[in-house]
């Protein structure tokens, strides 16, 4: 299951699972546009073609750089670390979810913002590269509803916070690895045994 707020969160077939934070990407990309924002505000009283226009305008192409490397190697670093618990967990065929229509609805401009930013397209397909080296066989499809049912009772429940308690049954799980459970029962047709602690 891909998120913003945690990068990846993986369950295996045998009920183990990874939850692999995203909190410093998305730490580094808000620093960026905070960044960005007070160039642009310092250019906008520069005379065009000063030479004070012409240094902020090498601070802001420094400032994406630097920040875009540190995003890259966070990226990497967590899809490397949920390919290697799947390796070690002995798993053969892994299915992420699209998040494409989490994507387009919008939810006001912060939550549109953070959406625009989140380079989950560039997370699948890093994803299926690491796996295919890994010898593991990937599969991407819908996550429709994964993250609003109750992986138990399957009783539709819009959740709050990060942990997902189920009025029916009383199942208690961390939102993320519930929707990689849900998403198991989509793409193998099975369910999982819920993941414990």
């Amino acid at each position: 299951d891909l998120g913003e707020i945690h990068q990846i969160a993986v369950v295996t077939s045998t009920g183990s699972a990874l939850v692999v934070s995203g909190r410093a990407i998305r730490s580094i990309k808000r620093r960026r546009c905070k960044g960005l924002l007070q160039i642009a505000a310092l250019r906008s009283r520069c005379k065009q073609g000063s030479r004070r226009q012409k240094k902020l305008a090498r601070a802001r192409r420094t400032l994406s750089r630097r920040t875009r490397c540190q995003a890259r190697d966070l990226r990497h670093k967590g899809l490397r670390a949920a390919v290697n618990f799947c390796v070690q967990e002995g798993v053969g065929s892994l299915y992420v979810g699209n998040p494409d229509g989490v994507r387009r609805r919008n939810c006001g401009a912060v939550h549109n913002g953070r959406m625009a930013r989140w380079q989950y397209g560039l997370d699948l397909k890093l994803l299926e590269h690491k796996a295919g080296m890994a010898g593991i066989s990937f599969a991407s499809g819908t996550e429709r509803g994964t993250s609003s049912h109750c992986p138990i009772c399957q009783n539709p429940q819009r959740p709050t916070g990060r942990n997902f308690t189920c009025r029916r049954c009383g199942a208690c799980v961390h939102r993320d690895v519930m929707g990689a459970v849900n998403q198991h029962r989509i793409g193998f047709g099975q369910p999982v045994p819920l993941p414990k602690g």
